[in-house]
């Protein structure tokens, strides 16, 4: 999986973070299933952690993904 973005703006941290406004993921069927099944096992931990959530990184959750790939993390919207 390869992933690629438009950031919107100027970075907001000392790091490079930068506010996207699309997101492309070159992935095969199965990849993006995978990101799938995270991305809904972390909108499970959102709810039942509810305000003590933070963050989740796919790199670490997910037992599909390989070293070559990108991180995904969900954070929480509130910080």
């Amino acid at each position: 999986m390869k992933a690629y973005a438009y950031p919107t703006g100027e970075p907001l941290n000392e790091y490079g973070l930068l506010e996207l406004n699309e997101i492309s993921l070159s992935a095969d069927s199965k990849t993006v299933r995978a990101v799938a099944i995270f991305l809904m096992a972390a909108a499970d931990e959102m709810d039942r952690k509810g305000e003590n959530y933070g963050h989740l990184h796919m790199q670490d959750e997910s037992d599909a993904w390989k070293e070559e790939w990108p991180d995904i993390v969900v954070c929480n919207p509130n910080e």
